[in-house]
């Protein structure tokens, strides 16, 4: 066979798998593409404020400034429309990487120092759309996992003594000017004006006043859906009298 007819035939051999490859439009396997583009949940710690309803029935977790409420488990929304959260806006559940990070913020920035003494922990999960930044991350929806109660009364630290919380009294909350020293300067959620805010008690305090109820870490569980424990401050005195 001549050489130039064996080239031909080599050449038309090539052509035919070429051919063949480029129309081989073999499916992707069903959900690849939408599995490969799912984030896994992210664990992250922030800090919040806890609200008891005027009747004591009902309880909520609300930011530490803006003081809008949001359940346990809840998806952020955005006013101005944004799929939350948007990288343009500031929409969306916050939370830091670690419990460190979120206890130095307060000595870190002046709003959060203001808006830190009646603070908790919630220990959350972070899922749908995450954005994540050099300290902690903006996320989509945010389930609560475990809620931390600081275990230090706070009427004996206003009074400069040092005891150990034994439960929860609610109190009305109580405004300041952003000058004074003292009380939250964030007005809040207008929905949320005459709900109470819960505080850390010893023995001592650990009393209900008319319209103002005690409560057990039990309680506040029951009321908020998940998990609630003390957190240990670490200096708190003995919780006898």
């Amino acid at each position: 066979m001549p050489p130039f007819l064996v080239f031909f035939i080599l050449l038309a051999v090539v052509f035919v798998f070429l051919w063949v490859a480029s129309n081989d439009e073999r499916e992707l396997p069903s959900g690849g593409l939408e599995d490969a583009a799912l984030d896994e949940p992210i664990m992250a710690v922030k800090r919040a404020h806890v609200r008891l309803s005027p009747d004591g029935r009902e309880a909520t977790l609300t930011g530490l400034t803006a003081g809008s409420r949001y359940a346990v488990d809840a998806r952020a929304s955005c006013p101005r429309g944004c799929v939350t959260p948007a990288p343009t806006c500031r929409c969306g559940f916050y939370a830091m990487r670690s419990d460190v990070e979120s206890r130095r913020l307060p000595s870190e920035a002046t709003w959060a120092r203001r808006a830190d003494p009646l603070s908790v922990r919630l220990d959350v999960e972070l899922s749908g759309v995450v954005l994540e930044y050099d300290l902690g991350f903006r996320a989509e929806r945010q389930r609560v996992i475990e809620v931390g109660i600081p275990d230090r009364c706070v009427p004996c630290a206003e009074a400069g003594v040092d005891r150990q919380a034994a439960g929860l009294i609610a109190r009305p909350r109580r405004i300041a000017s952003p000058f004074s020293g003292s009380g939250n300067p964030y007005v809040g959620d207008p929905s949320l004006r005459e709900w109470l805010e819960l505080r850390s008690a010893c023995l001592d305090h650990w009393e209900s006043a008319p319209g103002q109820p005690a409560l057990a870490l039990g309680d506040l569980a029951e009321l908020l859906g998940t998990v609630v424990r003390w957190e240990a401050s670490g200096t708190a005195g003995p919780v006898s009298r």
